[in-house]
């Protein structure tokens, strides 16, 4: 099981698009992407992982 906590932040993004949409479909929503985003990346070598990491961490330039 993925443990991802739902911040207010995305619970209110949720709801801009459907007002009556439940912190649990949110969640659940959420939970399934990181699954699905975990299996895809389960198949790249190391180095694409790294490589896709620094890019994430690196500062931005404005």
């Amino acid at each position: 099981m993925i443990n991802v906590p739902l911040s207010g932040r995305a619970l209110a993004a949720a709801r801009s698009v459907d007002p009556l949409v439940s912190p649990a479909a949110v969640h659940a929503a959420v939970e399934i992407a990181v699954a699905e985003q975990l299996r895809e990346v389960a198949t790249w070598p190391a180095e694409r992982i790294r490589a896709k990491a620094d890019a994430i961490t690196a500062p931005q330039s404005s």
